[in-house]
């Protein structure tokens, strides 16, 4: 099922998944404390996040909640969100998109995890700076 070594993007590790031309998606590890991006939203792909292991506290739209193993998390295009890993364990979960596209983001930010401090370098003040200012051209757009 994956297509592609492991990377880090944003302080979290991400492994592509095979799919196939209707969406994408990729597995994601969190680990404990790890903030996820700001609140944000797609204007054109739904989204989803389904939790393998541990527990992800999610927004939506303002609102907070706990989401724990086993639960599937749907986001419709336009709906702000964010997460972060509240925990003392990493959380794994898998999220994907539909229409496909986004996952690129994953790919063109992320330092592959066999790379020296790859997940130190992934929140380095260059890609951070990078993702802020492209964002937008993956179809990710910030909300303070």
């Amino acid at each position: 099922m994956s297509t592609a070594q492991s990377l880090w993007v944003l302080g979290h590790k991400v492994r592509p998944l095979a799919t196939d031309e209707s969406y994408g998606m990729v597995e994601i590890v969190t680990r404990a404390g790890v903030q996820g991006p700001p609140p944000h939203f797609h204007k054109d792909e739904s989204e989803f996040f389904f939790i393998v292991r541990g527990t992800l506290d999610v927004m939506r739209d303002g609102e907070w909640g706990r989401v724990t193993a086993g639960s599937f998390v749907e986001l419709p295009a336009q709906t702000v969100h964010t997460f972060v890993n509240r925990t003392g364990d990493d959380v794994v979960w898998i999220t994907g998109w539909r229409p496909k596209g986004f996952e690129k983001f994953f790919t063109d930010f992320g330092v592959a995890s066999s790379e020296l401090d790859a997940s130190a370098r992934s929140v380095s003040p260059d890609i951070i700076g990078r993702v802020m200012k492209d964002s937008e051209s993956y179809g990710m757009f910030v909300r303070a």
